[in-house]
């Protein structure tokens, strides 16, 4: 069967858990193998012994391209639920299964330590267990998923963080992600009245979950809000530089620290040096804001830190724009300079 093998780049239509079984080929021989992806029309790939195989359909007996043709049908009736807007979605998956595990690394533990001892006062509203606790069936969010999306090609990711304890996805942004082929999330329960962390958290989860079900593009993923969302958007791709290539803050400043553990940044635990560094000196970093918003000075203030340790930032200063979410059309030109 190994000789069946045909390279091949065609997208696969969708990918799915490994289905084992039995396949016979035109001459009668037999193999176990897993069940992997469709390629194109004609082709499948198979799994043996944990390497992936690319083979011809053709090659394999009637029965077995009958259970493909099945197996084809079945995922593109579950494509048709999977697209369109959905709201209150349960968020049932999560980064990691325990709280603990999001602070593994060195940086994240020193964001935990800064809230644990009194950043922001969020240890007043409860406790870090609190703040990482999530109910897989009542944590929801919205998710917008553009008609075309058919699995046979990876889609951007937009994820938005509202100030608000309602998701929030600009019906007026929809076209904006069919044409530009973008899958776009929010949660609910996330306003500025919860724990920043507890924030982060639900935000990365139902990240997490749409790169589980959706076939996503890595070059393409962006975090984004307005007002206090602004500041978590920042915050969750500094704390989550690795799954990011852009951060846009809609009418918010955020301060960069010092060279010390400031609690007034906008970043709690992270230094001027984690910024200047790695994955976060690669991610573009925006504002978007006008002269009629009152954090408008802080913005032109704080831009100049952004500048002085050469981040890749830009403040798109937009005339006669208040302490809102930027037009449609200038969300659009966020986006595309961000990467999108």
């Amino acid at each position: 069967m190994k000789r069946l093998l045909l390279l091949t780049a065609v997208a696969a239509i969708t990918a799915a858990p490994l289905h084992a079984r039995t396949w016979t080929n035109a001459d009668g021989k037999s193999i176990n193998a897993e069940f992997v992806r469709l390629e194109g029309d004609d082709q499948i790939v198979i799994n043996m012994r944990g390497k992936d195989y690319t083979v011809p359909l053709a090659k394999f007996s009637e029965a077995d391209q009958q259970w493909v043709a099945e197996y084809k049908q079945a995922q593109t009736e579950k494509l048709k639920g999977m697209v369109g807007r959905m709201d209150h979605k349960p968020i049932d998956t999560r980064l990691f299964p325990e709280w603990k595990e999001y602070y593994k690394t060195s940086d994240r533990r020193d964001v935990l330590t800064a809230f644990e001892n009194g950043a922001w006062d969020d240890i007043k509203k409860s406790s870090p267990e609190q703040w990482m606790a999530r109910d897989l069936e009542k944590d929801t969010c919205s998710i917008y998923v553009p008609p075309s999306y058919d699995g046979s090609e990876p889609y951007g990711l937009y994820l938005n963080i509202h100030s608000g304890d309602n998701a929030y996805i600009d019906r007026a942004w929809h076209p904006i992600f069919d044409e530009m082929k973008v899958i776009a999330v929010s949660v609910n329960g996330a306003g500025n009245n919860q724990a920043m962390l507890r924030r982060i958290c639900l935000s990365i989860d139902a990240y997490t979950m749409i790169e589980r079900d959706y076939k996503i593009d890595p070059e393409r993923r962006v975090v984004g809000g307005g007002s206090g969302g602004g500041h978590m958007a920042f915050f969750t791709a500094a704390m989550f530089p690795d799954k990011f290539v852009g951060a846009l803050s809609y009418a918010a400043q955020s301060y960069l620290p010092g060279n010390h553990l400031r609690m007034s940044s906008h970043f709690s635990g992270l230094t001027e040096k984690d910024f200047t560094r790695g994955k976060r000196k690669e991610i573009k970093w925006m504002v978007v804001s006008g002269d009629k918003d009152y954090n408008y000075q802080h913005i032109l203030n704080t831009s100049k830190d952004w500048h002085r340790n050469r981040m890749q930032y830009q403040f798109m200063d937009i005339k006669g724009m208040g302490h809102s979410y930027p037009s449609v059309e200038n969300f659009r030109k966020a986006l595309e300079w961000v990467g999108m």
